[in-house]
């Protein structure tokens, strides 16, 4: 699809005895405004070959809405700048929270590119204990990732990974974990100067945080409520590097 402002909106509705629905997006240039919205089960987003359903182009809007009872499978690799990416799962058409959802969710968002947003929201009901996956990566500078992951994780846990490579700057990383009980694992990594990462764990066991991050004028925060764990996951401790004692500012809250 080659489009410049370009608004798309689809809306795919199951029946109870259906098992699957899909979408399949390969997206070509600017201005695409493009609103899915699935309701049922099994749910997926993929490009037509792979997990990845590419989008190339620059000021593009794509919100994604699934929901009710799935496991929902998202995979977007994202190509330009100032994109603008919304994945809310077990959300209802007009994007409020739906009450039915089951839970299990999961999103795979990759941008290469400047200036973009990517929000992912993933919950559950309150009777589900399945958990979350959400992962962000970012080839560029100047990216905004905000991820909620809610609901009663259980021994599925919600696990989000939020990473860079080594020349990536100035990106902005807002992580929430909230339950009562669950196993939350965040992984953060990111590799160069002026980045801003916020990870908040809410619930009394199994909290844990693994960070890596290097850099000046980074300023990194945690917030855990109980059973914490703070470091590394190979090491076992916080590898943090900011060049000197004044290259960064770390704030762990437990």
């Amino acid at each position: 699809m080659n489009t410049a402002l370009a608004s798309v909106i689809i809306t795919l509705t199951l029946s109870s005895a259906s098992r699957a629905n899909e979408i399949y997006i390969t997206q070509a240039g600017d201005n695409l405004a493009l609103t899915v919205d699935q309701k049922g089960e099994k749910n997926l987003v993929s490009g037509i070959s792979t997990l990845d359903a590419p989008i190339d182009g620059a000021n593009n809007t794509v919100t994604l809405n699934q929901g009710n009872e799935g496991f929902n499978v998202v995979g977007l690799d994202i190509s330009g700048n100032n994109n603008n990416i919304e994945v809310n799962q077990e959300r209802t058409n007009n994007g409020g929270y739906d009450t039915d959802s089951y839970g299990e969710h999961y999103a795979i968002v990759e941008i290469g590119g400047d200036g973009n947003s990517v929000e992912i929201t993933q919950r559950n009901n309150w009777y589900s204990s399945a958990g979350h996956y959400g992962y962000v990566r970012f080839l560029g500078d100047d990216n905004t990732a905000n991820v909620l992951q809610t609901g009663t994780g259980d021994s599925g846990g919600h696990e989000g990974v939020i990473y860079t490579h080594d020349i990536e700057s100035n990106n902005t990383v807002d992580l929430l974990q909230n339950s009562d009980t669950a196993d939350h694992r965040a992984y953060v990594s990111m590799y160069n100067d002026g980045n801003n990462i916020d990870i908040d764990q809410t619930g009394i066991t199994q909290n844990n945080a693994y960070v890596i991050f290097s850099g000046y004028s980074t300023d990194f925060t945690l917030t855990q409520d109980g059973g914490d764990t703070y470091g590394n996951p190979d090491t076992g401790s916080a590898n943090i590097n900011c060049g000197n004692t004044a290259g960064c500012t770390v704030t762990v809250n437990q």
